[in-house]
């Protein structure tokens, strides 16, 4: 039985192979950075949740216990410490970049109470991107009166 011929033409050439490498690496070069920049986005949306929820879970207990629950925050370190000696660190991409309220203590230190009635002493806590303007960000409320924490726009 005899073979068929091969058209000469089948197949792909070297200079059609590396065209579309270099058409796979020029696209590779203009996704990374947008990559990357979600991924920083992800987690300072990360850090403002964690913050938050804490805020929320001393608030609550507070309330619960009748016991006044505190959280001590270093701008300078990036680090919240609650009074019971728990930690939150914000990573490597968050930070705290600035502080309004609260109660400052020695060493730039800036303490919040949650107070049993469900009121607290009032923060607002700017949470960002190291790097990124000052006005960009999430500012995370804790409301003196109503005790409600919430997250926001800074710009809003």
């Amino acid at each position: 039985m005899p073979r068929a011929a091969r058209p000469a033409d089948a197949g792909f050439t070297l200079l059609e192979i590396l065209i579309v490498l270099v058409i796979i690496a020029m696209a590779a070069t203009l996704v990374a950075p947008a990559v990357d920049a979600g991924f920083r986005a992800r987690e300072v949306r990360s850090a403002v949740r964690r913050i938050a929820g804490t805020m929320r879970t001393l608030q609550a207990d507070a309330v619960r216990t009748g016991i006044v629950q505190g959280l001590a925050i270093d701008p300078s370190g990036d680090v919240l410490q609650v009074r019971n000696g728990a930690e939150i660190l914000l990573g490597e991409t968050a930070r705290i970049m600035e502080v309004r309220g609260g109660e400052l203590l020695p060493g730039g230190v800036v303490s919040v109470s949650f107070y049993p009635n469900g009121s607290n002493t009032g923060i607002d806590l700017l949470v960002g991107e190291r790097g990124a303007p000052a006005n960009e960000g999430f500012v995370i409320h804790a409301d003196p009166l109503i005790g409600v924490v919430s997250v926001g726009d800074p710009r809003a």
